[in-house]
C-alpha cells in the first residue's frame, strides 16, 4: 500500500513539474520612431553675372549672347566676326575668330568706344541685355 501511494505522489508531483511555463508576452513597447529624412541642401545661387570686361576674352557666341543679349550690328570679316553693342554713347565691339581644334568661335578681343569707362559701360551693357537707344 504504501507503494501505490508512493507512486501516486510521484506521479501528483511528476505532473506539477511538466506543466509548461506561461507564454512569454511579447513586450507591448511602441516601435521606434523613424529618424526624419535627410533635408535637401538648399539649392545653391547662380553666380553673378561677369563685372570685368576681361571676362569677356574666350566667351562663345551663345556664351556673349546670354551675357549681353543680341547685337546691334554683326559684321563678317575674312577669319572672324565682330559684333557690336550701343548703348547710348556706350559702344562695343566683340571680335570672334575660330578654335583651331574645334572651330567654335570665341571672343579674342574687344573694344569700348565713345571715351566711356570700360567698366562702367560694360556693367550697362550687360544689365541693359545689349537693347539699342539711350
Amino acid at each position: 500500500m504504501w507503494r501505490v501511494v508512493t507512486i501516486i505522489l510521484v506521479m501528483g508531483l511528476a505532473a506539477c513539474s511538466t506543466t509548461p511555463p506561461p507564454p512569454a508576452v511579447p513586450s507591448q513597447q511602441p516601435p521606434l520612431p523613424r529618424p526624419p529624412p535627410p533635408r535637401p541642401e538648399a539649392p545653391r545661387p547662380a553666380p553673378s553675372p561677369a563685372v570685368s570686361p576681361d571676362s569677356l576674352n574666350g566667351l562663345s557666341r551663345d556664351e556673349a549672347r546670354a551675357l549681353l543679349g543680341s547685337p546691334t550690328s554683326e559684321t563678317v570679316r575674312a577669319m572672324g566676326t565682330v559684333w557690336r553693342y550701343r548703348r547710348g554713347e556706350c559702344v562695343l565691339s566683340l571680335v570672334f575668330y575660330p578654335e583651331v581644334e574645334t572651330d567654335i568661335e570665341r571672343v579674342l578681343g574687344y573694344e569700348f568706344e565713345g571715351g566711356k569707362d570700360a567698366v562702367t559701360c560694360f556693367k550697362r551693357l550687360r544689365d541693359t541685355g545689349g537693347r539699342n537707344g539711350k
